[in-house]
């Protein structure tokens, strides 16, 4: 009979050592899903020419291209074709282009310079559509906070 309650306490504390590290076990791993759980922040930032915008409460993104030919004229270049950037520049020999991104009332200047070729013209638009596109991946991806625009 001795022998018989030996190894019931045995196993009676065996069992209780057994409940005792699962139940550690199952706390340690419950506080590391709830550690491992990632919430993002939706602040999401364009940085450029040392200015820093804010995009997270901005309700529309539109883009603007302007010329200015002369002292007292001014065109919207945003949907121009290489015939009429070219008619321009032969009218007026250069034009001083302004390409800006507007988010809902604030506005940033994106390259404003003057040109004289449509080649100059060319590569500072593909510039600007680059920049765009990068603004648009930027809003889109989630995990993604902050943007430096060269």
């Amino acid at each position: 009979m001795l022998k018989n309650t030996n190894a019931s306490r045995v196993l009676h504390r065996l069992g209780r050592a057994l409940i005792l590290v699962t139940s550690v076990l199952s706390v340690l791993l419950l506080a590391g899903c709830l550690g491992g759980t990632k919430v993002y922040n939706n602040d999401k930032t364009v940085v450029y020419n040392g200015a820093t915008y804010n995009l997270s409460n901005v309700k529309q993104i539109r883009s603007r291209i302007s010329g200015k030919l002369s002292d007292t004229n001014t065109a919207d270049l945003l949907n121009a074709d290489k015939k009429q950037i070219e008619a321009y520049l032969k009218e007026y020999q250069t034009i001083y282009v302004r390409m800006a991104f507007n988010f809902d009332d604030q506005e940033m200047l994106y390259r404003a310079s003057s040109v004289s070729k449509y080649s100059e013209y060319s590569k500072m638009q593909k510039s600007f559509e680059a920049a765009g596109k990068q603004i648009n991946d930027l809003l889109a991806d989630k995990k993604k906070l902050q943007l430096k625009l060269k």
